[in-house]
């Protein structure tokens, strides 16, 4: 049993007992008898997790609006961030007006509370769950079950190390697993799998996905293509840019001119990581990374005849530049002009980015609030009325350590400082001194890094990226016990992760490598889960276009294009209608697939068979992707009807094969899914053999599908090698099944 004392006024316990229901606090004899919450489990989700973190912590922190209040709370990137303001909170509950807690009068606008009423009145759970916290401070609750609550992820069951790397494989090196790295992993564990990634993430193909994931935060890739970056190019600081005009080949020059500049963040970014530098440099480095575009556009080295071509673009120069001007990604400008500043926002969209992507802030959410215009009298609101400092305090003063940059991102300082209506130049409660307005960007980035909530928000940005977990918003999860409880779990994943980020000198590859190895990644069922273990169980995801046309080159060998020169169709003509982004208009990927997305599978798949199946067939067994175990000749039947149990035995073993490949689950060869795909191959190859025999098909096989060439090369194929015809329409029975496997939702889904 629970004791539990709360301070009820004489006319509270009256009307309960006239409406003859049960007095707060009293037994009520016909409620089911509840499970006694303590007062930590109390705080953490009903007053932490529900009211103070959601509602007060816009204003109530160091560098927020209420940073000289009595009540001062830490941020959850402080690992002991529920016990500090536990306490913190429970010391302002000791204090009271007109006999009533400080604690609960303040949020309904009483006292002179400088963010007004922000909670609906007493009839407000949340206004209910701080009363209940006062009465629990003052009587603690104290359960009779002692014991120690289970781990919430004691019920999940989590991928072996072989199929955790073959998922990491195929989505982050484009790529399956080798036999050698198999036997390894099954052999070496989780020791061996963290080897693994390791590897995984030195190959080309992770750096290209590392920028592809990260452009889905930056956006900056929404000057690739024509002269859209050359555009925003400081032509007065950098007369070089347009050297291309000079160059034979002029127009293909110019675009792998202005893809280099758009790419400079993303590449800057890229370099950090694969040379394992610290990845704090994201916002501080000193120099930026070049291709030999870009370099002859900044005039740091001139080419005689650079050969233009996308390979190009991914060797990095690195080039020394004034510190005060290269700082990281944010003097980028790319990123500049992405994130625009005007007259009237003056640089207040950069600062909201900056905080969202590298502090762990998102400032729009302090303001989750009406604001009553017409109550405010106040000079000069953005400075000085409550109701808006709430967000500009914050914002106002890393707007300005952007003041060196003008609104189209070139570098002019302002020729009489920074505007004297808004909140100086600074980070927090500290002021930037003067004498630093030069190099203000930089004063902030160096202090930036230095924050706690930096290294959150890296192992947040990895955890999106790599991970594939939808974050828990803590607004979301007010009121739902599971949710708080996987919030919980997710805080304390990425204190732990961020805390050893830091310590181990910067190396993003071990975030990813934690994450890669946690629960976010690899969980694939539950055994009796815990409450909350399931909100964020399971990671299949609808592939990106990028990740899908990987997978399909990975797979099947061939990509989806019409030719080898070609840009593969899922990168290219079907991007968008495949949920992909152009980082303009579109800056979101879909999720879940729609209509036309099913067709463009549907036509994928028609389009791989025709020309993977047949090819792979004219390889050697040894180096068949698909078929190593059967030829085109192997039928279950002889034409008179008699059984052939070897080459049934044959096709069931290639099928499991596929299956394998394909879908990624090695299932043995009575399953019962191996049983409904060799039912499919029979019932294709029966009914098709009888229209070529009744003369209603052909036996050729249609042009396109027809494997006369080498697909890469386009040379012809010795005749002997060529596969033009299908007399026993065993090809068109396997093109069947790996079309069927292609549109599964296993294949499409990672």
């Amino acid at each position: 049993m629970a004791r539990r004392t709360m301070a009820l006024t004489l006319a509270t316990l009256s009307a309960c007992a006239v409406e003859g229901r049960p007095a707060p606090g009293a037994p009520d004899p016909t409620a089911t008898p509840t499970r006694c919450v303590d007062d930590t489990a109390f705080f953490e989700q009903q007053v932490w997790g529900e009211t103070v973190q959601p509602v007060c912590m816009g204003c109530h922190t160091a560098d927020g609006a209420a940073n000289t209040s009595d009540l001062v709370l830490v941020p959850a990137t402080r690992p002991d961030h529920l016990t500090v303001n536990r306490a913190v909170l429970a010391d302002l509950a000791t204090l009271s007006r007109d006999g009533q807690s400080v604690l609960v009068r303040k949020p309904l606008g009483l006292d002179n509370h400088g963010g007004g009423q922000v909670l609906n009145g007493e009839d407000d759970v949340r206004w209910q769950h701080l009363a209940e916290f006062v009465a629990r401070v003052a009587e603690p609750v104290v359960c009779d079950e002692e014991a120690a609550p289970a781990d919430p992820t004691a019920g999940l069951a989590l991928d072996p190390p072989a199929t955790t790397f073959r998922k990491a494989a195929t989505l982050y090196a484009g790529r399956l697993p080798s036999d050698a790295e198999i036997a390894a992993l099954n052999a070496g564990g989780e020791a061996a799998l963290v080897r693994a990634l390791w590897d995984m993430m030195a190959e080309p193909t992770f750096e290209t996905v590392f920028v592809e994931r990260l452009n889905d935060v930056l956006l900056t890739d929404r000057y690739l293509r024509g002269a859209d970056a050359i555009g925003i190019f400081d032509e007065d600081r950098f007369p070089d840019v347009e050297f291309y005009e000079d160059v034979s080949d002029g127009n293909r020059t110019r675009d792998a001119v202005n893809d280099a500049i758009a790419r400079e963040p993303l590449m800057l970014a890229a370099h950090i990581l694969s040379e394992s530098r610290p990845w704090t440099e994201i916002l501080t480095a000193d120099y930026t990374v070049l291709d030999a575009f870009s370099a002859a556009a900044w005039g740091v080295a001139h080419p005689e005849a650079p050969e233009p071509g996308r390979e190009a673009a991914y060797t990095p120069i690195t080039a020394q530049i004034p510190t005060h001007t290269q700082v990281g990604i944010l003097s980028t400008p790319a990123f500049l002009a992405r994130y625009p500043s005007t007259a009237t926002n003056r640089n207040r969209h950069r600062a909201w980015f900056v905080y969202k992507t590298f502090l762990a802030t998102d400032i729009l959410t302090y303001a989750d609030r009406p604001i009553d215009s017409s109550n405010s009298a106040v000079h000069n609101p953005t400075l000085n009325d409550p109701q808006c400092t709430v967000c500009h305090a914050p914002m106002d003063p890393v707007a300005g350590a952007f003041q060196n940059w003008d609104d189209n991102g070139r570098y002019r300082p302002p020729e009489n400082g920074w505007y004297p209506d808004v909140a100086p130049p600074g980070f927090g409660t500290t002021a930037m001194p003067a004498s630093d307005a030069p190099r203000a960007l930089r004063w902030f980035a160096e202090r930036a890094v230095a924050d706690p909530r930096f290294a959150t928000a890296s192992v947040r940005l990895v955890m999106e990226m790599f991970g594939r977990t939808e974050l828990i918003d803590p607004r979301a999860a007010q009121g739902d016990a599971d949710q708080l409880a996987a919030l919980a779990l997710q805080d304390a994943f990425i204190t732990e992760v961020a805390t050893e980020l830091s310590a181990r000198g910067w190396d993003l590859k071990y975030a990813i490598e934690r994450v890669l190895t946690s629960r976010y990644f690899r969980t694939r069922g539950t055994v009796d889960p815990a409450p909350g273990a399931l909100v964020q169980a399971g990671t299949a995801h609808l592939l990106t276009p990028e990740e899908l046309d990987r997978k399909l080159l990975a797979t099947t060998g061939l990509p989806w294009a019409s030719s080898s020169t070609a840009n593969p169709f899922l990168r290219d003509r079907y991007n968008l209608l495949y949920g992909g982004i152009d980082s303009f208009s579109i800056t979101q990927r879909l999720e879940h697939p729609n209509g036309v997305m099913a067709a463009v599978t549907t036509r994928m798949a028609d389009k791989m068979v025709c020309e993977a199946v047949p090819r792979d067939f004219v390889l050697d067994a040894a180096q068949r992707r698909m078929f190593p175990q059967v030829e085109l000749s192997y039928t279950p039947t002889t034409p008179d009807g008699f059984a052939v149990p070897e080459a049934e035995a044959a096709i069931r073993a290639n099928l499991r094969w596929l299956h394998l490949r394909l879908l990624g689950e090695d299932l043995p060869v009575d399953a019962p899914e191996i049983d409904a795909w060799y039912a499919l191959w029979v019932d294709v190859w029966r009914t098709g053999r009888a229209m070529v025999e009744a003369g209603d098909a052909d036996d050729d096989l249609d042009f396109e599908c027809q494997a006369r060439t080498d697909w890469w090369s386009n040379a012809e194929l010795p005749s002997d090698r060529q596969i033009r015809k299908d007399a026993d329409f065993t090809l068109r029975a396997w093109m069947a099944v790996v079309s069927a496997m292609l549109t599964d939702w296993h294949f499409l889904y990672e």
